[in-house]
């Protein structure tokens, strides 16, 4: 009994970690750090930068 759920633990966890795996893989190209700040900035989500805002 107690190797039943050993085996079923085990099993449970071993799944577990290979769909996180397969979910959390990049998809496609990733961008360049320059790529994902003219992204934010084009966005509109960094605002508070002092650097972003209009004079």
């Amino acid at each position: 009994m107690i190797w039943f759920i050993l085996v079923s633990v085990a099993a449970i966890v071993g799944i577990s970690i290979i769909a996180g795996r397969a979910i959390s893989k990049p998809r496609g190209k990733q961008l360049s750090n320059h790529e994902k700040m003219t992204a934010l900035k084009a966005s509109g989500a960094m605002q508070h930068r002092k650097s972003n805002r209009d004079n």
